[in-house]
């Protein structure tokens, strides 16, 4: 038996059944053993491989899983940023290459001996959970114990390169199916009594909790916890990667606080709960601002993440520590779990969120375009609940969705905000349409990073995918502008086609791939006629929204730019523009004085 169909089979029995690949000779012998075994979707370019299977596995259900294919040289190092962007986000990736024959792999210091051939496993070592290279067969207690590491406790890549010549290798399948490897090492770190404990303490004696779940926290665990959280009234907030974890309608939902994002109401709320309980959060920048050390400063903060150099990272200052799985410590602590509303917070939280609406009134738009912020609110609600939201990952798009998306219950909503890349959002809806093909998908991001990934419209008009397009056109890069405009007096560069950038004509560039495109007009903007395009149809389209180029992109975390270079930022909560004193008054009750 050829050694590359028994890694189909062994990958198989883990559960993977979709296979995102770009073919090359590299990998002729796992597109052979491959093809028969999994639903293998060819795509453009070897990024598009990994967020496509990244976001497969965001949004698919049963177990199933996808991985990416990629040939040896130019494929290994196009993938990278899917890499990378799975590992600063914790997720699960696994991604098999090729490699050149081990009889032809280079010595160091040699930059090359074999044909295209780069040190994959080397290049991939710092962004991954583990990267090696097959240079002889490995049994399959080996292989799938390799495989497995990317599921967790700590999930990320794993990235696996395997020789030509082994893949091809005549192996005796049952001595390999057989011979002994190391133990399959647990997916779940459980939480210790002790902490639990302490936690259920905790809260118990708090008067302004507040729960926030991060993207660790999967959905099903965060919807079995709804109940009790709604049961005891307890505030619960959701950081970038968690957004879909619960609903916006949630009587117990205290919002998405963060910085690029992040909603004013909710940066209020988290400052002045008294503790804070953070499942599955990492705590980075994102989302406690560069000021971290002004991040919850009413809190004793508590952190549930399962590994122990993200614990031990420097960030804001905390009452507790808890090396677990988020899942298991919230499934140990939710029995029994005890908290009383003597003081009104949950009503309080409810009213901090009424009078301070996420549409920002300074966010003013010239005669002729559209408002991208109530138009991204008016097109969250016009979707079903049963439809998956792809968000972009960086740009005005991104922070707009993040601040104005309305979430149902039960909805998907995915993106990939940690590495922040452009040119995610396509790769992202075409990964969640074929998680679950009985789903729309509907997907928002600016022209400028959709330019970057455009020529995989390819595959949503070869498979006629039911993903509806949104191009927010902004004539550019809308955050690249804004920063050139506060930092350095409007010295634009690169940010528009006045300073260089080009774009194609949307209407014909859709037309080429047989994909129905048009300008939306103010009218068809609004909530109803967004539902109406929405359902008007099965099958891809695209709707281009103009958006103004100057309009603003307000609240926002004040950041100073000091005269030795050195950028000084305001507390989570203190954004611009600055709300009024009599609003203030009411929404700011327990904030820190002076």
């Amino acid at each position: 038996m050829k050694y590359s169909n028994l890694l189909g089979e062994w990958l198989v029995e883990l559960g993977y059944t979709h296979c995102f690949f770009v073919a090359g000779g590299g990998i002729m012998h796992l597109l052979d053993g491959f093809r028969n075994r999994f639903e293998c979707i060819p795509v453009v370019h070897e990024v598009t491989a990994g967020i496509c299977a990244e976001h497969f596995n965001q949004c698919a259900s049963g177990g199933r899983r996808a991985f990416a294919l990629v040939t040896t040289g130019p494929g290994l190092t196009n993938i990278v940023t899917a890499v990378a962007g799975c590992h600063v986000e914790h997720r699960e990736l696994l991604v098999v290459a090729g490699q050149v024959k081990s009889t032809d792999l280079l010595t160091y210091p040699q930059r090359q001996r074999g044909v295209q051939e780069v040190d994959g496993s080397a290049i991939c070592a710092p962004i991954s959970v583990r990267s090696e290279c097959l240079q002889a067969p490995v049994p399959r207690a080996h292989f799938q114990s390799l495989v497995r590491l990317a599921e967790g406790p700590h999930p990320g890549p794993v990235v696996i390169e395997v020789c030509l010549d082994v893949q091809g290798a005549a192996v005796d399948p049952d001595a390999l199916r057989e011979a002994p490897g190391p133990a399959a090492s647990s997916t779940t770190i459980s939480p210790r009594e002790e902490d639990i404990a302490g936690i259920r303490e905790l809260l118990s004696g708090a008067r302004r909790p507040l729960v926030l779940l991060g993207g660790l926290v999967s959905r099903e665990a965060a919807w079995n916890a709804l109940p009790v959280f709604e049961r005891l009234g307890l505030p619960v907030a959701t950081t970038t990667s968690a957004i879909d974890r619960v609903p916006t309608a949630s009587p117990v939902f205290a919002g998405r606080p963060g910085t690029w994002g992040g909603q004013r109401a909710a940066n209020l709320v988290l400052a002045q709960a008294d503790v804070i309980l953070a499942f599955g959060a990492q705590l980075d920048l994102q989302q406690t601002g560069f000021n971290y050390g002004a991040y919850a400063p009413k809190a004793r903060l508590v952190q549930i993440f399962p590994s122990q150099a993200e614990l031990d990272r420097i960030g804001p200052p905390a009452h507790g520590k808890v090396l677990a799985s988020p899942d298991a410590a919230l499934a140990a602590l939710l029995p029994g779990m005890q908290w009383k509303d003597e003081e009104g917070w949950g009503k309080y939280v409810r009213e901090v969120r009424s009078l301070v609406p996420t549409l920002e009134p300074a966010n003013t738009s010239g005669p002729g375009y559209i408002n991208s912020f109530r138009f991204l609110k008016n097109l969250s609600r016009a979707t079903r609940a049963a439809d998956v939201l792809a968000l972009c990952s960086s740009g005005g798009t991104f922070t707009g969705s993040l601040q104005n998306y309305e979430v149902a219950p039960g909805q998907l909503a995915t993106t990939s905000a940690a590495h922040a890349s452009m040119g995610y959002g396509l790769a992202t809806a075409i990964g969640a349409a074929f998680a679950d093909p009985s789903r729309r998908v509907v997907m928002t991001e600016g022209e400028g990073g959709f330019s970057q990934n455009l020529q995989e419209l390819a595959i949503i008009n070869r498979f006629s995918l039911p993903i509806k397009i949104f191009l927010l056109e902004n004539q550019g890069y809308a955050s690249i502008r804004a920063t050139q405009k506060k930092f350095f007096n409007g010295a634009y560069l690169g940010c528009d086609p006045e300073t260089g950038l080009g774009f194609p004509h949307w209407e014909k560039l859709f037309a080429a791939y047989d994909i129905p495109c048009r300008f939306l007009s103010e009218e068809e903007a609004e909530e109803e006629a967004l539902r109406k395009l929405l359902d008007q149809r099965t099958g891809p389209e695209a709707w281009m929204v103009r958006v103004d180029p100057n309009q603003p992109n307000w609240p926002a975390v004040s950041t100073v730019l000091s005269a030795d270079g050195s950028l000084q930022s305001s507390p989570l909560y203190d954004m611009l523009p600055k709300l009024p004193d009599e609003v203030l008054a009411r929404v700011g009750r327990y904030l820190p004085r002076g």
